[in-house]
């Protein structure tokens, strides 16, 4: 066990930080074999089965062409769950933990909510989770990411509704008009100009549809959702934004622009400007 211990770390120096090898080893004992950290150590000397030193030494060739472990295990964890993930889906960043986080607290009383580019359902199903008395949705462009979301909704036992949607052309009905306690999303915020400064298993492997928007609309969403939930929101109802940290200020005037009320930017755990929150 010892020799695949070393096979991780050395295959895997320099293409990932230190710390984020440990991670990543941590993630394939577990998978693989069910041992804890502590259990690896314990197991040091043990000799593996040749089954188990071949699946992972695939997952090793796998991360030495910067796959996501995420992609390659088929899941990730996110706000104490397992979510499973594939390439038609974003992987869930702990920052966006935060955000479900701070929803929960700032509105604990019973609520309709939709989660608008829902992905693999991350936040509407964290949502759900921790507040099984709200209605909860998820709408989303990509059916294959839907389908996902839905699994992930079964496997988490949350009551979770998803829908087909394309913001940038959706018009509320008449019966969802004023019908929403909250809004929330987590759309396309990157511009290609940021590209350079990204890393590879992000550029190749997760959906561009999902991470970006043209370099002279970086509001793109941001707009669509705010004027959709205009008509989405009880008057008093809350949106939700996380946005790209360069574009914190364009955001914040967006907003105001439409009216929106106390207008509170909230930073994340590496103090940047990560989240945005509003009133209608």
């Amino acid at each position: 066990m010892q020799k695949n211990t070393t096979l991780i770390r050395q295959s895997l120096i320099g293409i990932y930080p230190e710390e984020e090898i440990r991670a990543i080893s941590r993630l394939i004992w577990e998978e693989v074999c069910g041992y804890t950290p502590v259990e690896v150590i314990l197991h040091k000397d043990t000799i593996l089965d040749e089954n188990i030193g071949k699946k992972i030494a695939s997952i090793v060739r796998r991360l030495t062409q910067r796959e996501p472990i995420q992609y390659i295990l088929g899941f990730a964890h996110f706000d104490g769950h397992k979510f499973t993930v594939t390439r038609d889906t974003l992987i869930p960043r702990p920052e966006t933990e935060e955000l479900v986080a701070l929803i929960a607290r700032e509105s604990p009383t019973d609520h309709r909510l939709a989660d608008i580019g829902t992905g693999s359902g991350c936040i509407a199903i964290s949502l759900a989770h921790r507040h099984p008395e709200w209605r909860v949705e998820g709408w989303d462009i990509s059916e294959k990411a839907l389908e996902i979301a839905r699994q992930n909704n079964r496997d988490i036992d949350t009551n979770v509704s998803f829908k087909i949607c394309d913001i940038l052309t959706f018009t509320p009905s008449p019966h969802d008009i004023g019908s929403y306690d909250i809004i929330v999303s987590n759309p396309p915020y990157i511009v290609p100009s940021e590209k350079c400064a990204m890393a590879r298993n992000v550029l190749e492997y997760e959906p561009h549809s999902a991470l970006f928007v043209p370099e002279e609309e970086p509001l793109l969403f941001y707009k669509s959702i705010a004027d959709c939930a205009l008509g989405l929101l009880r008057r008093g109802g809350r949106l939700y934004f996380e946005i790209n940290p360069l574009f914190a200020q364009e955001t914040t005037s967006m907003l105001d622009d439409y009216g929106y009320t106390d207008i509170a930017l909230h930073q994340d755990f590496c103090d940047r400007q990560r989240f945005i929150s509003a009133t209608r």
